[in-house]
Parts: structure tokens; sequence; C-alpha cells
């Protein structure tokens, strides 16, 4: 069974959930990425939906991704592109 996207983003405290949150919403079929422009991690659905920005932004800061090299930084440490 498919989850939700949408309950990927209840258990982010620490970095090691938001990590989880990112591992999560890609097995339920959504796109995470770096923008260089939003200095954040941001969802491809976030073009038409910005209903997820705001936990988007709380995922990346949890992380503490603000700019390209913090994004691979915490890439490395939790293999958030492994799906």
């Amino acid at each position: 069974m498919k989850i939700s996207f949408q309950e990927c983003f209840k258990e982010v405290r620490t970095e090691e959930s938001a990590a989880e949150c990112v591992h999560c919403l890609k097995k339920s079929g959504e796109t995470v990425f770096f923008s260089d422009k939003k200095k954040r991690l941001i969802l491809g659905r976030e073009k038409w939906d910005s209903s997820v920005s705001i936990q988007m932004a709380n995922v990346s800061k949890t992380l503490k991704i603000s700019n390209r090299e913090s994004y691979q930084e915490m890439d490395s440490k939790y293999n958030l592109t492994m799906y």
C-alpha cells in the first residue's frame, strides 16, 4: 500500500527524522531536489501546489540545508538521493 506524501511530514524533529522524511517522500513518488533560487529543498509539485512550501522549508532548516554545499554534505551523510 502506497502512503500519502503528507504522512511523511509527521515526525520531522531531528536531522535523522528530516532525512527519513525525504526518503519517505521519494518512496511516495515525489521528486525532491535542491533549489538554488529558494536555497532549500523543494518538491516538484511546488510549481503548482505551494501548500507544502512551509513543510519543505522546515525539512531544509532541520537538515541545515541552505546552499548547494550544505545540501551535498547532507546528501553524503544521509543518502538523500538514494531513490
